[in-house]
């Protein structure tokens, strides 16, 4: 399941994609900007950076920079890497599937872990830059 830290990926890594800029974005500027402690935000930051998403400079002038490609970044990389691991389902792994009711357990089960790699397929799917064409078209329509 996902939390707020793969929401909050999600704004940060779509902002500094937006940028294409020469200056970096700093946790400072993007905590107040999404509301956010910087402390958790750099918990963020700190698994974006180890799965190579981002990237940052020390010292003046420095902070994030975006360090994928949004058309090879999936949502399934971003959430994996913010989250630190992923499972859509979790489901009853943790009852019993021996006794009375063991075909019932297993039977759901099979089924949610099936539902899972499902949305497991969708999410590596689908690419960052499938979210800004989507966000561009919703623009576009409401400026209609």
């Amino acid at each position: 399941m996902f939390s707020s830290k793969t929401y909050l990926a999600l704004l940060v890594v779509l902002e500094l994609s937006e940028k294409e800029r020469s200056s970096p974005l700093t946790s400072r500027h993007l905590a107040r900007q999404y509301n956010v402690s910087k402390r958790y935000l750099e918990v963020v930051f700190n698994n974006l950076a180890k799965a190579g998403i981002i990237s940052s400079k020390r010292g003046i002038g420095g902070g994030y920079f975006l360090a994928s490609d949004i058309e090879k970044l999936s949502i399934h990389d971003l959430a994996t890497a913010a989250e630190g691991g992923i499972k859509i389902f979790a489901g009853g792994e943790y009852l019993d599937e021996e006794g009375d009711r063991s075909e019932l357990i297993k039977g759901i089960n099979g089924f949610w872990n099936d539902l899972n790699d499902e949305m497991m397929q969708n999410l590596k799917r689908h690419k960052l830059s499938d979210l800004v064409s989507y966000l561009t078209d919703l623009k576009e329509m409401y400026y209609i």
